[in-house]
């Protein structure tokens, strides 16, 4: 993909794409650590090493247990991995998947899935269990190892803190002068499985899933599993949950104030050839064609007009409708050719979307047009919107998740009953005193 700012902003615009999470998630990392570094250094290190670890294992683990599933247990079965299952729900299209198939040799990879179906789907589903699971562990495994590493690394500190005390006021003493005892530095160092399966977002949904559940039910202190609260309800809530509902509003008030629609992905409203269309009038017949196709699938059986929306892509490659969908990868295409990659699922809902934004801005143009805008005006304020939705989309997560979490964290500790000290040190060393090691 050729690195400009529509393909930048159609990324973080993507609600299927890790780039946003990874950009809210690194966020999130800063914020936390940053704000355990003011608890004390030992805190800090600890959020610092539980952070990182995660982030890598998070953005990392998934895929490449996936890459290791495919290249493993597909291989083992002699199935194409790149095949996504969805694919058989409806035989009907299933049937067109075979004879849209981009080469011979895909053509041949779909019989045999088709003839060994149950085991693919078996297989399929398999992939996100494993993948999800070793994730899972290595997260825990990451979690036992920082708990070990961090009290081994604070009852050190404790000790050499300890003897550097003793050895100050045998000083003292022995040059008589008068006591100048130094405190020890106390301070304190703060059909649900296929939906999860198959899309990488809800893939790391249930992965933040568990990864919750586990830093809840492994806090050391109630201190942590109170910080631990705040901090994965404000991740699972702006992560998954608000980006979507912000950008909703976003879209909804583009169409009230200023009567666009921005819902169409940013490579395709910025693209140049889409603007000539409208310019032109050619869209019109791409959306009247769809149109009839749309209005006969309202009113015929579903599984019969799922086979026409898919006949439909195939077959009007030059339709405006089907080249948006392309550009905006919800039709995926054959390695670096003109065909469709029919081993990959087509979301029928999200391509009726297409066709019902773009219509719309459509309609929006022409009023545009009528009252005096010429369409370079009404093209740079689509543009602007769009990409001022997504920038204030992705700036309100980080604020919550990289300020406002951490600030609310802090806050819980430095009000009320003060709670300043790394419950974990304070533990270590009342035990090392009570082992005669410190007094």
């Amino acid at each position: 993909m050729i690195l400009n700012a529509a393909n930048i902003f159609s990324t973080l615009g993507n609600p299927n794409s890790l780039v946003p999470l990874a950009v809210k998630d690194l966020s999130a990392t800063a914020g936390m650590t940053a704000g355990s570094f003011v608890t004390g250094k030992e805190e800090g290190a600890d959020r610092f090493i539980d952070e990182m670890g995660t982030e890598i294992i998070w953005l990392f683990g998934i895929p490449a247990f996936k890459w290791l599933y495919n290249n493993t247990v597909y291989k083992a079965a002699n199935l194409d991995s790149n095949f996504d299952a969805r694919n058989l729900k409806n035989k009907d299209i299933f049937e067109k998947i075979k004879e849209y198939a981009p080469d011979d040799e895909v053509k041949k990879e779909l019989e045999k899935i088709g003839s060994k179906s149950k085991l693919f789907k078996n297989i399929s589903t398999g992939k996100f269990f494993v993948a999800t699971g070793l994730t899972v562990a290595a997260y825990l495994g990451l979690t036992k190892l920082k708990q070990k590493y961090t009290a081994k690394r604070i009852r050190e500190n404790l000790i050499a803190e300890y003897e550097a005390q003793k050895k100050q006021e045998k000083a003292g003493k022995e040059q008589t002068m008068p006591e100048n005892r130094i405190s020890p530095a106390f301070k304190g160092t703060a059909s649900v499985i296929e939906s999860l399966a198959f899309s990488p977002v809800k893939n790391m949904y249930v992965l933040d899933g568990f990864i919750t559940a586990t830093r809840l039910g492994e806090s050391r202190t109630p201190q942590e599993f109170i910080g631990y609260s705040i901090k994965e309800a404000m991740t699972l809530c702006f992560m998954y949950y608000a980006g979507g509902k912000i950008q909703e509003l976003l879209e909804k008030r583009a169409v009230s104030k200023f009567n666009k629609s921005i819902g169409l992905d940013a490579r395709v409203l910025e693209d140049p050839a889409f603007k000539r269309a409208f310019e032109d009038g050619s869209i019109e017949k791409g959306l009247n064609d769809f149109a009839k196709i749309k209005a006969a699938k309202n009113g015929g059986k579903l599984k019969k007009d799922a086979v026409s929306l898919y006949e439909f892509i195939h077959n009007n490659p030059e339709n405006s409708i089907v080249k948006a969908a392309k550009k905006s990868d919800i039709v995926k295409m054959y390695k670096k050719t003109d065909r469709v990659d029919t081993r990959k699922y087509i979301d029928l809902k999200e391509f009726e979307r297409v066709y019902e934004n773009m219509s719309n801005l459509y309609k929006q143009y022409k009023s545009a047009i009528q009252k005096g805008d010429s369409s370079e005006k009404f093209f740079a304020g689509v543009k602007k919107l769009k990409r001022g939705s997504i920038l204030t989309n992705i700036a309100s997560c980080i604020f919550a998740l990289g300020i406002l979490t951490p600030g609310l964290m802090l806050l819980k500790r430095y009000t009320g009953k003060k709670d300043t000290e790394f419950e974990t040190k304070r533990q270590i060393r009342e035990q090392l005193i009570k082992e005669g090691v410190i007094a």
